[in-house]
């Protein structure tokens, strides 16, 4: 090979070429490899960056929460409320007639009372009544409660319940006697949602029910009994009787206020399923509204002790008692039970004076078929001694095991 001036030959510039072009390419190998870790780190860092922006907003939305958590907290350990929520349009929730009969005073002073006994209440289930609120519910048909109350002897004949309404709403800022209208489930139907509502919030500490008359309500109460945390923030007002079928749900609070609601039933009874004709309706007019103290215990002139004779015998002339229109599984017996009224003075019309109820307004023939039911519970006491009772007033049983009777006679 001819040498090139320079001393060198063609291969040993063919060589240089060679290295040269092996170091070009691991140069260019070198970049792309540079330029593929760039790409890598930068998609990283975009990741990285979006990452971190979402941690950001989580933070912020954490803190965000933290704040509402502590400002219902706050709200919480603060000022709260407890709700009392009345069914007045009920016989067991009717204020006393020292309340009704004085319109907008008498209003002003049920308020007052409600209140001072709901605070007492209170207290002994240890709610801070000096930070506590309290709000009442009161729904009724207005009208037609005025109606019944002056019916019933509850109000004189001069009263307004509307009045009382007013005096009642306006002396305290947190009570409202709210007249429903006509319907029987208008109030029903406020009880309901209202109690649905509180149940849901917090700040209400605890809940006064007053429906607990009817079995109606039972089903919807059994939704809150299951729950020890929601049971125990609600307390029944009992009336004249908690329903047995409330009372089964377990509530373990009830409250009665015979300070401010009348501690016996007006003068109804439920109708019952049998066919009988209905029974005579007490008038305020034609009866008295409160026993006739005598020099020497009670007298009632609008007592149906004629109902009480004839004696009636069976066929070995063994004295039976007169079968009674009720209905054993009727919760009107446990409120008869309850209330303590007095046979001798509700059915014969006198009593010599004992430690029963007096005070309710006289009875209509199936309240005092109720009544009668309940005293045969005591055997009279010829039968016991095993000698005849020949008295056609006799108030007790003559048939022992049966209660309803036996003998049919009209009246």
């Amino acid at each position: 090979m001819t040498p090139i001036p320079n001393g060198l030959s063609i291969g040993d510039y063919q060589e240089r070429l060679s290295r040269y072009k092996d170091a070009e390419n691991e140069k260019n190998a070198m970049i792309s490899e540079l330029i593929e870790n760039l790409d890598e780190a930068r998609s990283e860092y975009r990741q990285t960056t979006l990452d971190l922006e979402s941690e950001r907003v989580g933070r912020r939305r954490l803190q965000d929460r933290v704040a509402e958590l502590e400002t219902l907290t706050r709200s919480q350990n603060g000022r709260g409320f407890v709700v009392v929520l009345i069914d007045a349009d009920a016989d067991d929730y009717i204020f006393q007639q020292r309340f009704l009969n004085r319109n907008e005073a008498g209003g002003r002073d049920a308020a007052d009372e409600l209140q001072a006994r709901v605070k007492d209440y209170l207290r002994t289930i240890q709610i801070d009544v000096e930070n506590t609120d309290i709000v009442v519910r009161a729904y009724a048909d207005v009208k037609s409660l005025h109606g019944a109350c002056i019916k019933n002897g509850k109000m004189k004949s001069g009263a307004s319940l509307s009045l009382f309404v007013h005096g009642f709403n306006q002396r305290q800022g947190l009570f409202d006697f709210v007249d429903v209208g006509p319907g029987k489930e208008s109030a029903d139907n406020k009880l309901r949602e209202c109690l649905d509502f509180f149940i849901g919030n917090w700040q209400c500490k605890h809940i006064i029910f007053g429906a607990c008359h009817d079995s109606g309500y039972a089903p919807y109460l059994g939704r809150f009994a299951a729950e020890v945390s929601v049971r125990d923030r609600i307390t029944l007002l009992q009336g004249v009787a908690v329903h047995p079928r409330i009372a089964a749900l377990g509530f373990r609070r009830i409250l009665k206020l015979d300070q401010v609601f009348n501690p016996y039933m007006l003068s109804t009874v439920p109708v019952s399923s049998s066919k009988s004709s209905p029974p005579a309706r007490a008038t305020s007019s034609t009866l008295p509204t409160r026993p006739l103290k005598a020099a020497t215990g009670f007298s009632n002139a609008a007592a149906l002790s004629h109902r009480l004779g004839p004696v009636i015998r069976n066929e070995n002339r063994k004295r039976i008692d007169k079968m009674l229109d009720v209905d054993i599984t009727s919760p009107y017996l446990g409120i008869v039970r309850q209330t303590k009224l007095c046979p001798w003075f509700y059915l014969r019309g006198r009593c010599e004076g004992c430690d029963g109820n007096h005070r309710v307004p006289p009875l209509n023939a199936r309240e005092s078929d109720y009544l009668w039911y309940h005293a045969r519970y005591g055997l009279c006491h010829k039968i016991r001694k095993g000698k005849d009772c020949d008295d056609p007033r006799c108030v007790y049983g003559h048939e022992e095991g049966n209660r309803i009777g036996s003998g049919k006679v009209s009246g």
